[in-house]
């Protein structure tokens, strides 16, 4: 997205302001305190709000209490991006308003917060910030800090979701609490173990006591074997069921793939086809040269024709204009002096009646003015028509005949430089050069439509190939699974039947289980306290098992996050990497062109030609280490905004830059303008020249009157 307009309203210093950034690369420039960073913050407050500041820091201070401040910016959709909109805050003492607007309508409140942050893909002020905006302050401290770089690298990475680094803590903390970390007591953890412990010494010390349950006892076990049993079946099946499932799952991406390879197979064809067809062309010629020379042939036997009609049948003058021309500016001149007449009567006078007669006097001249200058037209074009009779028969046959002979050497002259022998010829060459563009343009299209939306763009035979490899893969993943995968859609029905049937027989093992512990409770011999045992024994493992259910939870939970940080870590580094490549040998001037990016902490090493070897960023000069910080903030700004594409705000990153290594960084930021809007906010003109549009702000006028100062001492 580009930002096309941008209105600030009584914010901070400008009563005022208007700024028409271009598409690619505007320089804001001005003194200090000339509003540059207030043009930034505009930006962050009609996308955001007021972001937790007061009131009255947002409103521009000499504003009347009673007016209020507002932003608005215009906004245009850029390659795929959704829609333009245009957003606008209005600032209060109790809170804002906020009104969006897009060819859909036009939204408020909550709704217009929502719609905006898809319409940017920026949905904090923090990842506006870590990701499309660049200051000075990012590039202290870079030098003195070993860890600064690197978080500061991964702070971009990550700001698409500030919630992410909290999560870890909070899974790690509630993993500590299972296992008792760091505190004098025991955990949860150890304390479910123990309690079950003691519960099933209990219980084994009242078996022991009441030998005369073993019957009872005996007939429970049985009970639960069988229900162990029905449970390692139905356990069994539902791993087939799964398995077949995907076998299911594998058979559907099979066919997607082999109909993209049919679909990439074709393209192939049809591009072979188009390469043909460009180099079979029936004429030399272009087809614009083609028809061009075909037309101009057709207007040389034309005239070739009337010409030799004309020396066939010669011109006569007829009829004399007898009555000369009516004259009618006079009448004209005449209208129009009474009509200023007539309103001067009426403003000057109040004569109203009389300016009104004058004029109606004046519309009435101007009517026969408008007659005798068209009757006047009229005789002099046929003054014109006869002097042109007049002139063709004076001209004579030996004119006439020169130009047939000049018309009839053109007419070979076009015809060899065509290449044919006459128009016929030429007209049927013409014929088949448009049948075969349009036959290429068809082939053309037709590729077009097997590529896709959006195409593809790799190679059709690389994706054909891929395609074939994919549907192979799945082949034999799917020979793989036996007889599962051949026919996956009737064993997946087999097993979900059969686990169906087992979850039946496992409720009725249960409640043989049941009634057989229901007999052994029945004992007279105490067997209420041995069953309120192995009651509370069942709970124990069950509250230990929940517990070391949710502990695998949580850590399954937490390593899988940490997985996934670190496979962001690893993408972003090797998208640096290739960015950065390109990207560091233009803002080194081709000293360093070789990066190397750790996919742990996006920590960087540079290839040094002087030592031969990769050297770590930090033992750079502090300019190039923020040189390199520039280049790697940039390539990432462009990584996680995707294909959102927001504009980018530098603040004078470059401050610190000599003019030449500053001149190289402004080249590659006019280069990412291709893609990327970029704002620079700067004090210095050095950027101007190489900047699509210079905006200056003014200077600030104000200042502290001596005279103020003694009467305030």
């Amino acid at each position: 997205m580009r930002v096309i307009r941008l209105h600030l309203h009584d914010i901070q210093r400008h009563a005022d302001l208007e700024v028409r950034p271009a598409p690619g690369l505007t320089v804001i420039r001005g003194p200090n305190e000339s509003g540059k960073s207030t043009v930034r913050r505009a930006l962050e407050l009609a996308f955001y709000g007021r972001v937790g500041d007061a009131e009255t820091q947002v409103r521009r201070w000499q504003a009347p209490d009673k007016q209020l401040a507002s932003v608005e910016v215009d906004v245009e959709a850029d390659g795929d991006e959704e829609t333009s909109f245009r957003v606008t805050r209005t600032f209060t003492q109790g809170g804002g308003q906020v009104e969006l607007r897009t060819p859909d309508g036009r939204l408020e409140g909550d709704a217009a917060e929502r719609r905006l942050a898809e319409l940017t893909g920026l949905p904090t002020l923090a990842f506006f910030r870590s990701s499309a905006v660049l200051d000075h302050a990012d590039l202290a401290g870079l030098a003195h800090d070993d860890h600064a770089m690197r978080e500061r690298l991964a702070a971009t990475v990550s700001a698409g979701d500030r919630t992410f680094a909290r999560n870890l803590r909070d899974l790690d903390a509630q993993l500590a609490a299972i296992d008792g970390a760091g505190l004098p007591a025991p955990g949860p953890m150890a304390a479910a173990e123990a309690e079950v412990s003691r519960l099933e010494g209990e219980l084994a010390r009242g078996e022991e006591e009441l030998r005369q349950l073993l019957a009872g006892q005996e007939a429970l076990w049985a009970a639960q074997s069988e229900l162990a049993e029905v449970e390692a079946q139905l356990e069994s099946d539902r791993e087939l069921l799964a398995t077949s499932e995907e076998a299911v799952q594998l058979l559907s991406e099979q066919e997607e793939a082999e109909a993209r390879h049919e679909r990439f197979q074709r393209a192939v064809v049809v591009r072979e086809e188009i390469e043909k067809r460009e180099t079979t062309h029936p004429s030399t010629l272009p087809l614009t040269v083609l028809r061009d020379g075909t037309n101009r042939l057709r207007e040389l036997e034309k005239t070739i024709a009337d010409l030799t009609a004309e020396l066939g049948d010669e011109v006569t003058v007829s009829g004399e204009i007898m009555r000369p021309a009516p004259r009618w500016r006079p009448l004209a001149i005449a209208a129009i002096v009474l009509a200023v007449v007539g309103v001067g009567v009426a403003l000057l006078t109040a004569q109203h009646i009389v300016g009104g007669l004058v004029a109606v006097v004046a519309v009435i001249a101007a009517v026969f003015a408008i007659q005798r200058r068209r009757l006047a037209f009229d005789v002099n074009y046929q003054k014109h028509l006869r002097g042109e009779q007049v002139n063709r028969r004076l001209r004579g046959r030996s004119v006439i005949e020169d130009q047939l002979r000049q018309n009839q050497k053109a007419r070979e002259a076009q015809l060899a430089g065509l290449g044919v022998k006459d128009l016929g010829a030429c007209e049927g060459l013409l014929a088949a050069e448009e049948a075969h563009v349009a036959h290429l343009e068809e082939l053309r299209a037709e590729f077009a439509t097997l590529l896709g939306d959006p195409p593809v763009t790799e190679d059709v035979a690389v994706l054909r190939d891929r395609a074939a490899a994919e549907a192979e893969l799945r082949r034999h993943l799917l020979s793989q699974m036996g007889e599962i995968g051949k026919h996956p859609a009737g064993h997946r029905a087999r097993y979900d039947a059969a686990v169906a049937a087992g979850e039946l027989s496992q409720a009725r093992a249960r409640e043989t289980v049941a009634g057989a512990l229901g007999r052994v409770q029945g004992s007279p011999a105490d067997a209420d306290a041995v069953g309120a045992i192995a009651e509370e024994l069942t709970e124990a493992r069950l509250r230990r098992d929940r517990l070391a259910r949710h502990r695998r939870i949580v850590a399954g939970t937490l390593d899988a996050l940490r997985a996934a940080e670190q496979a962001t870590m690893r993408q972003a580094a090797r998208f640096v990497e290739r960015r950065m490549d390109r990207d560091i040998a233009r803002i080194t001037g081709g000293r360093y062109r070789r990066v190397q990016v750790d996919d742990a902490d996006l920590s960087m090493r540079l290839w040094s030609p002087e030592r031969g070897d990769w050297v770590d960023a930090r033992a750079l000069s502090d300019a190039t280490l923020a040189q390199v910080y520039v280049a790697a903030r940039l390539a990432l700004a462009r990584q996680v905004t995707g294909d959102r594409r927001p504009p980018l705000v530098l603040d004078d990153p470059f401050v610190a830059f000599d003019d030449e290594r500053a001149g190289r960084a402004i080249d590659l930021l006019r280069e990412i303008a291709g893609e990327l809007q970029v704002l620079y906010l700067s004090t210095s003109a050095r950027y101007d020249a190489l900047a699509d549009m210079v905006i200056e702000l003014p200077a600030p006028v104000e200042a502290d009157r001596p005279s103020a100062v003694a009467e305030a001492s």
